[in-house]
């Protein structure tokens, strides 16, 4: 199970970095906002280890999964000021059974816990937008609202407090749109402060009806905190990944739509090596 304990915050960062929305950068419009339900999962068999060599969990045939439900919402407060919130009110974490190959004889039992995780409440301020540009700013405050005590190792939070601040820029026409930031997240409790970047491209394949886009996001340590592990035994620190991934939009008179994404982790340490899927319905008012 140590390496499992290794490895789960990387599941939610992932899940988190990879993006809920699309066209970040923006502000909503005062009184207006958008809010969507999305459930995220992962399961793998493989991590990344702090050597960037990919190695089974704990022995083959061990299997690690997340399963992730939650909502994001931005809410325009004023023309450039917009309320941020990411709540992931249910967090499934599961260890499979495991069972001799010969014998049958069960090795390992299986394990789970379901809570509630680490919630993400911020700002995002618009210092620009001319035309089709935006330039703007976002910091984002990690709350440790998650379980970090459970007795099996499968923790849905860190117990940390930490605080993310991103420049976000983006640029968009009539079919397609441009938008990336770069940020980093000053983290406490001896966990490695980290550099996050994140670029997209979206193209409207149907008019204001279907998107596509492609998103390449990635998270570097800057290797200052604890090098084993944080200051309460949770997880190990420097953590870092490079994702592609790819999203599917399907948009119903600009109110409400449909997404699906995948998003994998190309490279990394302590990062499962399995691509991450999620889906979810959103509206916008």
């Amino acid at each position: 199970m140590q390496l499992t304990r290794n490895i789960i915050i990387t599941v939610l960062s992932l899940f988190f970095s990879s993006g809920v929305s699309f066209a970040t950068g923006w502000p909503q419009p005062k009184g207006h906002g958008f809010f969507k339900l999305d459930f995220s999962m992962i399961r793998a068999r493989q991590f990344f280890s702090m050597d960037g060599e990919i190695y089974d969990i704990n022995g083959a045939g061990t299997m690690l999964g997340n399963y992730t439900t939650a909502f994001y919402g931005e809410f325009g407060l004023t023309k450039r000021l917009t309320a941020i919130a990411y709540v992931p009110f249910l967090v499934r974490n599961t260890v499979n059974e495991g069972v001799g190959a010969i014998t049958g004889e069960i090795l390992q039992p299986g394990l789970e816990n379901t809570a509630f995780g680490d919630t993400d409440l911020g700002l995002r301020y618009g210092f620009l937008q001319k035309g089709p540009w935006v330039l703007g700013a976002t910091v984002m405050f990690g709350i440790p609202s998650g379980d970090y005590k459970n007795a099996d190792l499968l923790y849905t939070g860190d117990g940390e407090f930490n605080q993310l601040l991103q420049v976000e820029w983006g640029y968009g026409a009539a079919r397609w749109y441009a938008t990336g930031f770069i940020g980093a997240n000053n983290r406490t409790k001896n966990f490695s402060d980290e550099f996050r970047y994140h670029a997209e491209f979206g193209y409207w394949v149907l008019k204001n009806r279907f998107l596509a886009a492609l998103k390449f996001a990635g998270v570097e340590s800057f290797n200052n905190g604890n090098p084993t592990g944080s200051g309460n035994g949770l997880f190990s620190n420097n953590v870092e990944f490079s994702s592609p991934q790819l999203a599917l939009t399907y948009e119903h008179k600009q109110k409400w739509g449909l997404t699906a994404q995948i998003a994998g982790a190309m490279s990394g340490r302590n990062a499962l090596a399995s691509p991450a899927i999620s889906v979810g319905v959103y509206c916008k008012v």
